[in-house]
């Protein structure tokens, strides 16, 4: 069964009694409508021959009940449609929100801005809280409304089919033409956010390099192919709606005159020609109400299309009946390979290592290595292609993500904060976090004294940017959050990359304390000076884990393959070397970069 139908019993069966008071209602709804034609029916074959007013009244009056009572049922019904609507968007949005936060991580970068889901569960719940639903609904009255038609009289009958068979036609084509121009604009309508959302992104930057006209005209670009297609669309929708609005009105004249010649031929009424073109309108409402919502119906379906993948591609981990204990033994690799998600080349290959509590690994090699790849790997945020990440024995997945991540803190080369107060992100939006603790936090990345300076201290706002910080104050908060919670795994991609001394010196506080209470910290660096705290190092060399051992092993082994070509003596403690007062870095130039 496709994933499509799938969804659509599992809503059928959780909506099941708004869907009955829908139908209900719109059963009452199609019936009441005879009210009308027959109203004049009766009026212009018995009312107006006999000139009885109170026969006239008593008709009226009935007739503005059936209205009031019709009033009610559309009520109903649209209330009923509202709730569906709003259940399916409160059913789906959790679902959605994780598919679209984790698409990344596992399909590679998208080329929208990566909200087409969000974008498909509003055109699902636009649409069904619309009149689209009711057209659809109201569809099947078609053939009751024809068979009265065909009671009055087989021509009159006959005629008003003529007409549902071409507004069909107008429908198919109407469905043949929206469709893929429907698809190319939810394509355009992402890549457009995409590159308005990075303009915005680097305003400073191309205001400063002289790059804004440029970048507006880029974007400007997309807007192009957005007006296009979206001109497309309402364009055939309003020229077919307009088609099938004016033949409607044409078939309803020529029931009046069809109509007319069986009057005059003695084989009907007067009241049957007002009654037949009343019915033959009734009867094409729906189709020409569904050609009007057509739009809304294409960009609901295609978006219910991708919704329903992606829960199903990206579903939300089940809760796990037994927790794990907090890790305090050990991060093990073996033999992991990883490659970019959506991607089939391996920046990482083969590595093994085993950390135990206490210990600190630098890593180090030349950029594009595969130094980012490994963090990636080992905080879960890229799973292995092959291979396993063991933490205390246990694989990750073993783990419930969110749990897990409370065990690890992590430092991006970019920091990127979330909008809210100074406090809210060192507590990582924890709820339940206690002031004790985020304090705790702050002090140990040496920013307690720093946050209490700021005009509001911890309750100074960041916006999304962090522009109101400065880079080195991005960074240290970005260390207290990592910090928060006392992680037993803390990792650093380059943390220090915009420390002053004083910022460098707290990241070795932060490091030594980890240390000491047993964690296991992974630090990133091409600076040979913040190799002071590690125990171990790793070199990792395209892509491969080139050595591994103690960090003066190590850079013993490195300090003998350069002999050769290099003088430089290379210190265990990354200082300065001895022998010639050069920067510890120059004779690893390569291997540090």
């Amino acid at each position: 069964m496709s994933v499509d139908r799938q969804f659509m019993r599992l809503f059928a069966g959780r909506y099941r009694s708004g869907l009955i008071l829908v139908a209900i209602a719109s059963i009452m709804l199609n019936v009441l409508v005879f009210a009308g034609s027959g109203y004049m029916l009766l009026v212009y074959d018995s009312v107006l021959p006999s000139r009885s007013v109170p026969t006239l009244i008593g008709l009226f009056g009935m007739l503005l009940l059936v209205y009031a009572f019709q009033s009610v049922f559309e009520n109903i019904r649209s209330e009923a449609l509202l709730g569906i609507a709003n259940g399916v968007h409160d059913d789906l949005f959790e679902a959605v929100h994780y598919a679209t936060v984790t698409r990344p991580l596992r399909a590679g970068a998208d080329k929208g801005d990566g909200l087409q889901f969000t974008r498909d569960l509003d055109s699902v719940h636009t649409f069904l809280a619309s009149q689209g639903p009711i057209a659809l609904i109201d569809l099947p009255w078609v053939i009751t409304f024809l068979i009265v038609l065909f009671a009055l009289h087989w021509w009159l009958g006959l005629t008003a089919l003529a007409g549902v068979f071409v507004m069909a036609g107008l429908a198919i084509w109407s469905n043949k033409r929206t469709a893929d121009g429907s698809r190319e604009l939810a394509n355009i309508t992402g890549r457009r956010s995409a590159a308005a959302l990075s303009e915005i992104r680097f305003a400073e930057s191309a205001l400063a390099m002289g790059m804004r006209e440029r970048l507006v005209a880029r974007t400007a670009g997309w807007e192009t192919g957005f007006i296009e297609a979206q001109s497309f669309l309402s364009r055939t929708v309003a020229r077919l709606g307009g088609a099938s609005r004016t033949f409607r009105m044409l078939l309803q004249s020529l029931i009046l005159s069809v109509g007319a010649l069986l009057v005059i031929d003695g084989k009907a009424s007067g009241g049957v020609i007002i009654a037949s073109s009343v019915l033959s309108g009734r009867a094409l409402a729906p189709v020409d109400q569904a050609i009007a919502n057509w739009k809304g119906l294409v960009a609901a379906r295609a978006g219910w299309g991708r919704i329903s993948q992606a829960v199903a591609m990206f579903r939300k981990p089940p809760a796990r009946d037994v927790t794990l204990n907090r890790p305090a033994q050990e991060l093990a690799l073996r033999d992991i390979w990883v490659a970019p998600p959506g991607t089939q080349r391996f920046t990482l290959s083969g590595v093994s290592l085993t950390l135990s509590p206490g210990q600190v690994l630098g890593v180090i090699g030349p950029s594009a290595a595969g130094k980012t790849t490994l963090v990636r790997a080992i905080l879960g945020i890229w799973a292995p292609n092959r291979g396993e990440v063991r933490l205390d024995g246990a694989t990750l997945d073993q783990w419930d993500p969110e749990t897990l991540g409370s065990y690890f803190g992590y430092v991006a080369q970019s920091v990127d904060l979330v909008d809210g107060t100074i406090g809210q992100n060192i507590a990582r939006f924890d709820p339940e976090a206690t002031s004790e603790a985020i304090i705790a936090a702050a002090r140990a990345a040496g920013m307690h004294e720093v946050i209490l300076a700021l005009p509001d201290g911890y309750e100074t706002p960041v916006s999304a940017g962090a522009v109101e910080l400065s880079a080195g104050q991005r960074q240290r908060v970005g260390l207290a959050r990592a910090l928060y919670g006392d992680p037993f795994l803390l990792v650093l991609d380059e943390a220090n990359s915009n420390l002053d001394a004083a910022g460098d010196a707290a990241l070795a506080v932060a490091i030594a304390g980890v240390k000491e209470r047993g964690g296991i910290v992974i630090m990133i660096t091409h600076r040979p000076a913040t190799l002071g705290p590690a125990t171990h190092l790793a070199v990792i060399n395209a892509g491969r884990l080139s050595d591994f051992g103690p960090r003066d092993e190590v850079l013993q082994r490195m300090q003998t393959q350069n002999a050769p070509s290099q003088n430089a003596q290379v210190p265990a403690d990354g200082a300065r070397s001895a022998a010639d007062g050069k920067p510890a870095d120059s004779g690893n130039k390569e291997a540090m970069a």
